[in-house]
């Protein structure tokens, strides 16, 4: 399996800096290359792959900083088996998810934030303390959810 290993609680996770793309022995749940290479290079997330459970398959997910953490900085910590736990203090997590925006009909594809994969023993409080993408990309509207980002701009009919 690709990435550097990172372990959070109990999970060792497969960590991919910017520009490395996600790749395993074994299929990943729900796995898009097309919305890997999108985000490889995003600047305020970063892709793991771990198994959340024994027996079931891989995930892969997303960590998501809105607090101006030098993610470069981060992945050359990662890479150097330096980072602790504090380098990931303002990450949420977050997966892929389809939606659409009531006012304008348009859809398109978020990383929403997941709340049932506890990473982190203040999930809670890590999300109440986020920033989220509350506007619709196509009108502007107020969008509501946890967004964390949107993955490409929403198609146009």
């Amino acid at each position: 399996m690709g990435g550097l290993t990172v372990r959070f609680r109990k999970w060792n996770t497969q960590y991919f800096p910017a520009g490395e793309l996600v790749g395993a022995d074994e299929p990943i749940s729900g796995f898009d290359e097309l919305e890997d290479r999108l985000l490889a290079d995003h600047p305020r997330m970063r892709r793991i792959v771990f198994r959340p459970l024994p027996g079931r398959p891989l995930f892969r997910y997303y960590l998501h900083w809105s607090d101006g953490t030098d993610l470069a900085s981060l992945d050359g910590r990662v890479t150097a088996g330096t980072a602790t736990e504090e380098d990931f203090a303002g990450a949420v997590v977050g997966e892929p998810y389809g939606t659409s925006h009531p006012a304008c009909g348009a859809e398109f594809r978020v990383i929403e934030l997941v709340v049932v994969i506890p990473l982190f023993t203040n999930g809670v409080e890590r999300s109440r303390a986020h920033s989220y993408r509350n506007e619709c990309p196509r009108c502007g509207g107020h969008f509501n959810g946890s967004a964390l980002e949107f993955i490409a701009p929403p198609e146009t009919s």
